[in-house]
């Protein structure tokens, strides 16, 4: 049952949480995917889910099996499950996204020492002209206007490129108010249907006939009863 809800889990939720991120790629989901993955099956192995909802629910006078008892067992899970995958996949989609920018950043600023060299070359060459040269004194003054209009050019480029960043706590935000939901919905649908699964795979307790139990002192089947 654990592994059955740590994998529909964190296969919708990093879907969900690669989508919402506004940077989706194949990759990036499938580490979000895996991760997300050994994260579930951590705590569907260390936490005794099925005891707390248990407790959760004799707490709460609700029989097991009925609707109200489900969903407070989905709201536990939730709880427990949602909140962690949701920041992780955020921390890794944020990281991808900003390790990108920097990079394009990074070429920018090479970019624009590039061009601040040559400025700095003509200026030194225009001082040492003097006034000698006016002709040519003009042609260094065009040369340093246009990488001057460059050079703004860039830095438009690069303040862009730094608001493009996406904020972390925005993005944690947003994500747990759509995650937090939807996995809660989510739980609610796939674990009744998957308990439904499994007890069906186990088959009948011993000693029951067609689900039901054998009355007190009924011989087993196939038996003949006792005295004869």
């Amino acid at each position: 049952m654990s592994i059955l809800m740590g994998v529909t889990l964190s296969f919708f939720m990093s879907l969900l949480g690669t989508l919402i991120s506004g940077h989706f790629t194949f990759v990036s989901w499938l580490i979000s995917f895996g991760i997300s993955l050994a994260i579930s099956l951590f705590i569907g192995f260390v936490v005794p889910m099925p005891r707390i909802e248990a407790a959760a629910c004799r707490k709460a006078k609700l029989h097991p099996g009925t609707l109200p008892a489900t969903l407070l067992s989905a709201l536990i899970s939730d709880t427990i499950y949602t909140p962690l995958m949701t920041v992780v996949m955020v921390l890794i989609m944020v990281g991808t996204a900003t390790a990108g920018i920097d990079k394009g950043i990074a070429g920018v600023d090479g970019e624009i020492a590039g061009v601040q060299s040559q400025i700095t070359s003509l200026q030194s060459e225009l001082a040492s002209l003097g006034d000698s040269d006016p002709e040519k004194a003009d042609g260094f003054q065009a040369q340093i206007g246009s990488l001057q209009g460059r050079l703004a050019e860039l830095d438009g480029q690069k303040a862009g490129m730094e608001a493009a960043k996406p904020p972390m706590g925005k993005s944690i935000l947003i994500s747990l108010l759509v995650c937090y939901p939807a996995g809660y919905v989510l739980i609610v649908l796939v674990q009744p249907l998957y308990l439904k699964i499994l007890l069906k795979k186990l088959g009948p307790p011993h000693g029951t006939h067609g689900g039901q139990r054998s009355p007190a002192g009924a011989p087993p089947d196939g038996m003949p009863p006792r005295g004869e």
